[in-house]
C-alpha cells in the first residue's frame, strides 16, 4: 500500500491531518496499486480517502479540492509501489562506472515505464510484458522515452545482455499503433552500433514517425571506474565528425520526406568534432534538451536575446571581477560568448574550465563536475576575481549539493570567495556575469558568502 514519507507544509494532506507513516488504502473506493492509479484517482474535485494511520486506526476522510490539486505528499517510493529495476547488463551502463562511495540514489538502476511517463526517464522496455504495453495504450501514457540503441535484434541482445531485448521494434509498433508518442535514443558505442548499424536504426525508427517523434544519438560516457566491464572506447574526433555528417545527411533526407529532422546528434558530438551546432529550425520541437540535444543552440539564442535587452543598460556598472566554472566541453562556447563583454568599463570576466578527475578525463560535461575537483583545481587561482559563478546543473535539484556531497558552502569556504549559483542558461550566463542576479529565476538560485557564514556561526 502507498505509504507517506513526508507531508508538505500547507498541503491538502496537512489540512486532512495525514502524517508520515500513514498508508493510503483507497481513493473513492478504488484500491491504489501504483502511481498511475493514484494520478487517475486524484483527477477529480471530490475525494474520499481510506487511510490506515500510523497508529493502526483506519480513517475515512472526505475533501473538496481543485481538479489538478494533488495531496502534497512524498511517498516512500516514487512509483508508490516499488520502483522497477533494470534487468539488463548494458555494455555502456553508467551506473556500473560510478564509484561505490557515491550517494545511494545514484546507484539505483531504474527501468520503470511509469517514471518515463511521469518524469521523462529513458527505459528499455525489456521488463514490460504485452499486457503492460496494452495498459500503457489504454491509459494513454504518452509520451514515453525509450532507449533503443539499435534495431538489430541480435546486436541489441548483445549490447543489453538480455535475451528479451530483441523485441524492441515489435514493442514500438504496438505502442505506435495504440497512439503512444515516443522519444528514442541511441547511445553510440564505436565499432558496435555506429556506421551502417546507425543507418539501419534511423531508417527503422523513422518509419514510425510521428509516433516516434525524435531520435537522439548521444556518445557513450566512459569513466575511469570501468573495472571488469566490457571493453569500450570513446569516440575519436574523426568519428564524431563522421557521426555529425551522417546525422546531417539523414536530417536533409527526412525533412524532405517527413517535414522534420527527426534524428539529432547530441551537442557533445559537435563539440568533439569542432563543428558549429545547427540553426534553431533543425531541432524541430527541442524535445530532447534533457539528453544534451540542442542545449548549446538554446543557450546561444538566449544569450543573443538577453544581451540585446541588457546591453542598453550597461553604462555605469560598478567594477566587477567575475569567474565562471565550466566543464571542458563547454569552454570554447563560453569563451567565445565572453567576448561580448570586452568593452564594458570595469568588468573583468574569466572562464575557469575544470577537468573531471573524479570520473575521469573522458567525462567533460559541466553537469558531472564535483565540488572536490572544483576546489582542488581552483585553489590559488582566483586572485583576479571576486565572485565565482557556478551553473546550477552541477547541483542536485533545488539543493546546494554536488554529486560528491560537497556543498556550495564548502566550496565557497575552501576557495575563500563569494559564490553565486546561476541557471545553466543564456540568461544565467549574461545576467550572472553582469551581476544582475536579482533578475534571475529564484527557484534554484543559491548564494553563499563568507560574511553570511560568519553571521550564522
Amino acid at each position: 500500500m502507498p505509504k507517506i514519507l513526508r507531508v508538505h507544509p500547507g498541503s491538502l494532506a496537512e489540512e486532512l491531518e495525514l502524517t508520515a507513516g500513514d498508508e493510503l488504502l483507497k481513493i473513492n473506493g478504488q484500491s491504489i496499486q501504483d502511481v498511475v492509479d493514484l494520478q487517475f484517482a486524484l483527477a477529480t474535485e471530490e475525494i474520499e480517502l481510506e487511510v490506515r494511520k500510523i497508529t493502526g486506526e483506519v480513517w475515512l476522510v472526505e475533501a473538496d479540492k481543485e481538479y489538478d490539486e494533488d495531496l502534497g505528499v512524498e511517498w516512500e517510493h516514487p512509483t508508490v509501489d516499488k520502483v522497477r529495476l533494470c534487468h539488463n547488463k548494458c555494455i555502456f551502463c553508467f551506473v556500473d562506472q560510478i564509484p561505490g562511495r557515491m550517494r545511494e540514489t545514484l546507484n539505483i538502476r531504474d527501468d520503470d515505464y511509469r517514471l518515463s511517463f511521469l518524469h521523462g526517464n529513458f527505459v528499455t522496455l525489456t521488463n514490460v510484458s504485452d499486457t503492460e504495453l496494452q495498459r500503457i495504450v489504454q491509459l494513454k501514457m504518452s509520451p514515453l522515452n525509450v532507449s533503443v540503441h539499435t534495431t538489430n535484434p541480435e546486436l541489441r541482445v548483445r549490447m543489453l545482455a538480455n535475451k528479451k531485448s530483441g523485441e524492441i521494434v515489435r514493442q514500438i509498433q504496438i505502442l505506435a499503433a495504440g497512439g503512444i508518442d515516443m522519444n528514442t535514443q541511441v547511445v553510440l558505442c564505436p565499432e558496435w552500433n555506429d556506421g551502417p548499424e546507425l543507418d539501419k536504426t534511423i531508417a527503422d525508427l523513422a518509419q514510425f514517425y510521428p509516433s516516434v517523434r525524435t531520435l537522439s544519438v548521444v556518445p557513450v560516457g566512459l569513466t575511469k571506474h570501468r573495472r571488469g566491464l566490457h571493453s569500450l572506447r570513446p569516440c575519436t574526433q574523426d568519428e564524431a565528425r563522421a557521426t555529425v555528417l551522417q546525422v546531417s545527411h539523414w536530417q536533409q533526407k527526412l525533412r524532405a520526406q517527413l517535414g522534420a529532422s527527426f534524428v539529432h546528434a547530441a551537442d557533445e558530438f559537435y563539440v568533439l568534432a569542432d563543428i558549429d551546432v545547427p540553426v534553431r529550425d533543425m531541432y524541430d520541437e527541442f524535445a530532447q534538451t534533457e539528453n544534451g540535444v540542442g542545449v548549446i543552440r538554446t543557450f546561444l539564442d538566449e544569450v543573443t536575446e538577453v544581451w540585446s535587452q541588457s546591453s542598453k543598460t550597461l553604462q555605469g556598472n560598478e567594477p566587477r571581477r567575475v569567474g565562471l566554472v565550466t566543464g571542458v566541453s563547454a569552454q570554447r562556447v563560453l569563451q567565445k560568448q565572453l567576448q561580448r563583454f570586452a568593452g564594458i568599463p570595469g568588468l573583468r570576466a574569466r572562464i575557469f574550465p575544470v577537468v573531471n578527475d573524479f570520473y575521469g578525463h573522458n567525462v567533460t560535461v559541466t553537469g558531472l563536475l564535483t565540488g572536490r575537483d572544483i576546489v582542488e583545481q581552483l585553489q590559488g587561482r582566483l586572485s583576479t576575481v571576486d565572485t565565482l559563478l557556478l551553473p546550477d546543473v552541477m547541483l542536485k535539484d533545488e539543493q546546494n549539493m554536488f554529486l560528491d556531497n560537497y556543498t556550495v558552502e564548502q566550496v565557497s569556504e575552501a576557495l575563500e570567495i563569494h559564490v553565486h549559483v546561476v541557471p545553466a542558461s543564456g540568461s544565467g550566463f549574461v545576467l550572472g556575469v553582469l551581476g544582475y542576479t536579482q533578475d534571475l529565476p529564484p527557484r534554484r538560485r543559491y548564494e553563499a558568502t563568507l560574511r553570511e557564514r560568519k553571521n550564522l556561526a
